[in-house]
């Protein structure tokens, strides 16, 4: 059953700082090999998703996790150092942080924002988007920079090396294994291409997808009068199947959807399960296709972390039991 979307306000997607200097000062001091200083972080002031404040800094990466607010979004950038080839390296990494306990619609408001803020920390060697204090461990973070050392990046393993390995039907990745909610995501430093305005409406469908009091199992979102300049914006939201997903498609347009599956593993514990998919119609132009390429880097921004990925042309292609194999064997 396809349901409207409630009505959203219109709200700015940039943010401006409540104080500009204090944000730069620390950012510099993060940035200076020659400073004690190795993270910042910046959050809401107030619940107000266009205002940033200065939270918090320190010396030691280790603390990161202990400081996470649960119930807020926090943004931060650390200095990390590792050893290739008998040299030691610096790199940095931004951490963007979703607390479990932020209300779905105020998440929804902060995801507007998104882009805006994650502007503020570039450049960065890897991104870290998580809600669990696990995903900061230092170890851990430093074995992920390792890896993107060695041009091995969990993005080119995982989520976004989707265009040069891609092929006709779809792909899959397994994210970590802690519990149903896990949604760790790394982001190498790469061209993000081209802009495209993204309306509000996207963001709060996909996080009615991802809260989990929501009875929303899918959205749909697509370019307006099919024109690939945009803006982009949600055109399905539903309780239904993958099929009344399917429905929901449109031969002549690009389109992007996440869907929501619920899937019992060998243990027996309900997890849920996340596809993102990429719909090009049969339709579509010549020169759209070519146009959207370039949106490739700020979709997946948006719509991943998924554990399996879809690329279709066709409905057939969208195959339910196929999906759910995926799903299996990333499970187990």
């Amino acid at each position: 059953m396809l349901r409207d979307i409630p009505p959203v306000g219109i709200m700015s997607t940039e943010v401006t700082f409540e104080n500009e200097s204090d944000f730069a000062a620390a950012i510099a001091e993060v940035r200076n090999d020659a400073s004690d200083v190795t993270y910042a972080f910046c959050g809401h002031v107030d619940g107000n998703p266009n205002v940033l404040g200065l939270l918090f800094k320190g010396t030691d990466n280790s603390e990161i996790a202990s400081q996470m607010d649960s119930s807020q979004a926090m943004y931060g950038l650390a200095r990390f150092e590792t050893q290739v080839d008998m040299s030691t390296t610096v790199k940095f990494v931004y951490i963007r942080w979703m607390g479990d306990n932020i209300p779905f619609a105020k998440r929804g408001k902060f995801g507007v924002v998104g882009g805006s803020v994650d502007e503020k920390f570039s450049p960065y060697h890897v991104q870290v988007s998580t809600s669990s204090s696990d995903d900061l461990d230092t170890d851990k973070i430093i074995q992920m920079l390792m890896e993107t050392a060695f041009t091995k990046s969990k993005v080119l393993e995982s989520e976004t090396d989707v265009s040069s390995r891609q092929m006709r039907g779809f792909t899959q990745t397994q994210l970590p294994q802690r519990n149903q909610k896990a949604n760790f995501g790394v982001s190498a430093v790469a061209s993000k291409g081209a802009g495209v305005d993204i309306q509000p409406d996207v963001y709060e469908g996909i996080a009615r997808v991802r809260e989990d009091t929501d009875a929303a199992k899918w959205m749909l979102a697509g370019y307006d009068g099919a024109n690939p300049k945009g803006p982009v914006t949600c055109m399905g939201l539903g309780d239904g199947t993958l099929s009344d997903l399917q429905k929901s498609l449109d031969d002549s347009m690009p389109m992007y959807g996440l869907y929501r599956y619920e899937h019992t593993n060998a243990e027996g514990i309900l997890t849920v399960k996340f596809v993102y998919i990429v719909w090009v119609g049969s339709q579509v132009k010549p020169m759209t296709k070519a146009k959207i390429s370039t949106h490739k880097g700020a979709m997946e921004e948006i719509f991943c972390p998924a554990h399996v990925y879809v690329f279709a042309t066709e409905v057939s292609e969208i195959d339910e039991a196929e999906i759910i194999e995926k799903i299996k064997q990333a499970s187990s």
